[in-house]
């Protein structure tokens, strides 16, 4: 045999890989995964401010910050193309894992590099928060490994595996916060400690992966994709990841200039808020982008894509119908006039809920989705500058609008093209699309019935 034909793995066979339940319960097990972090983030925000007060706790947010966006940075779409190749290709697992991890170690030390370059300006001159800055940046290489590892879970379906490394995630940062408060222990190092090194500890439940072994041979056809291939796919994933990354948050930075301050404290509480039906669609969107690759199914894509659209909106209208009352209630009075903003970026979330671009990218095309968001950023930025000036907050969600609905309707008509398919079909609700939840929703209340049975007993 010329070529190697025999490859040890943590997994038992090829099919392991394969989605063995239905999509609904991967879904539940994701939306729990997406929902942790966001919750945890919540809980923790009274204590930080509490114990720290204003000041300590823009330093702890100083220092945390630079790591956050290092992260995001240095992944190149690694990620992205592990869990994409693990999922189309499960045979060749443990030499994708070895070709990523070189890919993230080297854009870690680069990227760590680049931020002890400039972390004298980040820190404003401060040697403390400098010195803070650097301590969280240890985390960047570790943090990404585990990233690498979710990517792997994610490509094996691995959702309550995934779920669970959030939940030790969101323990490890709230518990940790708790018991250091209560003690009279946390300071502005120990939460910048605690913040960095949650996620990391997450990585436990990934060790689980490790535990599944086996052997499986290969046919000498089955080349692993090289780095090249890898760096080739994540790049064109980062791209994209960057373009909306800057279509989520660059009209935040544009606001100060063009509006003032007053004008982004509205717009950042009311995104605050119209990102809350984002959890049910990231969920859904890890979980199809990892089962398209898999296997391509357009109805099952189609159909999950409606249901998204159609739970996403639901939930914005939950979020509309409790703003009125929620805004004044939680951030005070002064926050009530941010409604309106907070209702026109509601219909932002929804407008922009598409799957069509994570079906691309599942379907090896990421970069016409990596395209489609680079067009919307540019549309963005554009209407910002337009509308900022005189409408602040108001005319930056109406910009996000307009640039939402530009990315969904252009990776709609090209998925279409491509594929054959009507772009209503990604969006237009069909009476059998109910069925699944109907039957999800019958079965949960079978095993209700069932438990108040036997307590009955």
């Amino acid at each position: 045999m010329s070529s190697p034909a025999v490859l040890t793995r943590t997994i038992a066979s090829r099919d392991s890989h394969r989605p063995t339940r239905p999509l609904r319960s991967s879904v539940l097990f994701s939306l729990l995964a997406n929902g942790l972090p966001p919750l945890a983030s919540l809980a923790s925000a009274p204590i930080l401010a509490q114990a720290l007060g204003v000041d300590a706790r823009g330093q702890v947010a100083a220092a945390t910050a630079p790591l956050l966006l290092a992260t995001a940075v240095a992944t190149f779409g690694v990620p992205a193309a592990v869990t994409h190749f693990v999922a189309r290709h499960p045979a060749i697992e443990r030499s994708l894992v070895r070709g990523g991890s070189v890919l993230l170690l080297l854009t870690g030390v680069v990227t760590s590099l680049g931020v002890f370059a400039v972390s004298a300006v980040l820190a404003d001159g401060e040697e403390r928060l400098r010195g803070l800055l650097l301590l969280a940046l240890l985390a960047l290489v570790p943090t990404l490994m585990v990233g690498l590892l979710r990517a792997v879970a994610a490509g094996r379906h691995a959702w309550r595996c995934i779920s669970a490394a959030q939940a030790i995630t969101a323990f490890v940062r709230l518990g940790a916060l708790t018991v250091l408060w209560s003690t009279g222990r946390l300071d502005v190092t120990s939460a910048v400690l605690v913040l960095a090194a949650a996620p990391v500890a997450g990585g436990i439940a990934y060790l689980s992966l490790a535990r599944k072994g086996g052997v499986i041979r290969l046919e000498p056809t089955d080349a692993p994709p090289g780095l090249l291939a890898l760096g080739s796919y994540g790049m064109r994933v980062w791209i994209g990841s960057i373009a909306g990354m800057i279509l989520l948050r660059l009209d935040q930075t544009l606001l100060t200039p063009l509006s003032g301050v007053e004008q982004l404290g509205l717009y950042v509480v009311a995104a605050s808020m119209a990102e809350v039906p984002l959890i049910i669609t990231n969920a859904v969107r890890d979980v199809v982008f990892s089962a398209d690759s898999a296997r391509s199914d357009d109805a099952r894509l189609l159909r999950a894509s409606r249901l998204t659209t159609s739970l996403t909106g639901v939930a914005a209208l939950v979020v509309a119908g409790a703003a009125p009352f929620a805004l004044p209630r939680l951030f005070g009075p002064e926050f009530e006039s941010a409604l309106p903003v907070c209702l026109v970026l509601l219909l932002a979330t929804v407008v922009g809920n598409s799957l069509a671009g994570i079906a691309l990218s599942a379907r090896g095309r990421p970069g016409l989705r990596s395209g489609a968001l680079a067009v919307a950023c540019l549309v963005n930025i554009a209407l910002v500058a337009m509308l900022a000036p005189s409408a602040g907050a108001l005319g930056a969600a109406v910009a996000t609008l307009v640039a939402n609905a530009v990315a969904g309707s252009i990776t709609i008509l090209t998925f279409s093209r491509l594929h054959g398919v009507s772009p209503l079909s990604f969006l237009a609700l069909r009476p059998g699309d109910l069925q699944p939840l109907a039957d999800a929703a019958r079965r949960m209340s079978g095993r209700g019935v069932s438990a108040s049975r036997e307590v009955a007993e």
